[in-house]
């Protein structure tokens, strides 16, 4: 695989193309890393609004 992609001028060798390929593992890991957290947030926002509302509106 790597190979055809030098073969093909995608990259100029092989090393390049680990590099690249390993750089963009990286930052797909860390915005899904980020994307999950920021899920985890607004759901625990939006638990405790819940709670506040139904503290409010039964007390």
């Amino acid at each position: 695989m790597l190979e055809n992609l030098v073969v093909a001028g995608r990259f100029p060798n092989r090393s390049e193309a680990i590099r690249v390929s390993i750089r963009d593992l990286i930052k797909l890991e860390y915005l899904i890393d980020e994307r999950i957290d920021g899920e985890k947030k607004s759901s625990i926002i939006e638990s405790k609004v819940q709670n506040e509302v139904e503290e409010n509106v039964f007390t």
